[in-house]
């Protein structure tokens, strides 16, 4: 009986011991023999474990302390985004088909499918409106691609709401508010309201921590005040203040080297500061970067030849945690006096504001 009990006790400690940690399995086609794959933070942008393919198998393992976004990385193959726990996650399908892939032993992964396959559908039909909307193609049809982007929005709005009320303890829920305050202006001014829908587990973690600094910092940065002082250094070490830009049209812009929709913004951020730098208009870029060599090379390739700083502290930049700054692109279109009259200016709107103001 002594021996049973020992033994009993020893499963016991075994299966917590392993229920205290994260283990992925994966048996997928179309991985590169000999790939490296790799678990990454999300939040951390760093690799916590990493091995060899061998046959498409692979098994990963990290102790986490609160379910949050990870990547899997595959070389320069793929990347496919996970959102767990300390779960014992099977992946299996086809690498090239990504759709198709199965996950087992999660629930929070299985939610984070959820609300993919409920949003993602309705956020393309957003983008693609405000795409041809702010194309010249889409001049002629304005006043209808204005209402659909507001059904759109309101779409979003309405079903994220509903996965909140449905899933309120859920960290995941928190992880798609966040998301979602960057691209729908309700969500964003209504954020403190969707925010209280949560309970438990969903406030604590990363992206709670997120939020709740948000909601402190909430009236930085309204139309109508000042912005407030800060300094930061340039790609040269050097402290670069914003007071040191008084006296022109600024517009701080949030935004890094990894950030998809930010590098797709450049463009149009680069033709509104060639149309009006010699009218008094310049950009302030801070990045949200990790990896210096990663920020330099995209300032190059972009062509962005204005000021950027940073302090290379990814989503803890100093400045963004100010700020309240939850999603990248982001940014704020200060006046001379300092004062903010803009934020989040996508597409032709920065041009429109510029227009309206530089005379």
């Amino acid at each position: 009986m002594k021996k049973f009990t020992i033994g009993l006790l020893s499963f016991l400690a075994i299966t917590q011991l392993h229920a205290q940690k994260l283990q992925i399995n994966g048996d997928l086609k179309s991985v590169p023999e000999g790939a490296t794959v790799s678990l990454i933070d999300g939040m951390a942008n760093k690799v916590v474990d990493s091995v060899k393919s061998v046959g498409g198998k692979f098994t990963l393992s990290a102790t986490i302390e609160t379910p949050s976004i990870y990547v899997l990385g595959f070389g320069a193959a793929a990347k496919i985004p996970v959102f767990v726990g300390n779960d014992q996650l099977s992946i299996t399908g086809d690498l090239a088909k990504s759709d198709a892939i199965e996950y087992k032993g999660s629930a929070t992964q299985e939610l984070y499918i959820t609300y993919m396959k409920t949003l993602t559908p309705k956020i393309q039909a957003l983008f693609g409106a405000k795409s041809l909307a702010g194309s010249p193609a889409g001049a002629k049809s304005k006043d209808s691609l204005d209402k659909q982007i507001e059904k759109s929005e309101a779409d979003i709005t309405s079903s994220i709401t509903d996965l909140l009320k449905s899933n309120s303890k859920s960290p995941v829920s928190t992880l798609f508010l966040i998301q979602t305050t960057n691209f729908v202006p309700y969500i964003k001014d209504h954020i403190a309201d969707l925010y209280a829908i949560l309970e438990g587990p969903a406030k604590k973690g990363p992206f709670a921590d997120l939020i709740e600094k948000s909601l402190q910092s909430a009236g930085i940065g309204k139309v109508g005040t000042v912005l407030p002082e800060f300094k930061q250094n340039d790609v040269n070490g050097k402290s670069v203040s914003l007071s040191s830009l008084r006296g022109k049209y600024v517009l701080i812009d949030f935004w890094a080297s990894w950030c998809g929709p930010c590098r797709a913004e450049n463009p149009n951020v680069v033709k509104a500061y060639n149309a009006y730098k010699a009218k008094g208009f310049t950009v302030l870029g801070v990045s949200l970067d990790q990896d210096k060599n990663k920020w330099l090379e995209a300032i190059k390739q972009d062509g962005l030849t204005w000021t950027h700083v940073s302090d290379l502290k990814y989503w803890n930049n100093e400045v963004a945690v100010k700020f309240g700054i939850q999603s990248i692109p982001a940014n704020f279109l200060i006046d001379p006096k300092g004062v903010v009259i803009g934020r989040d200016l996508r597409g032709e709107d920065l041009e429109k504001v510029l227009a309206t103001n530089i005379k």
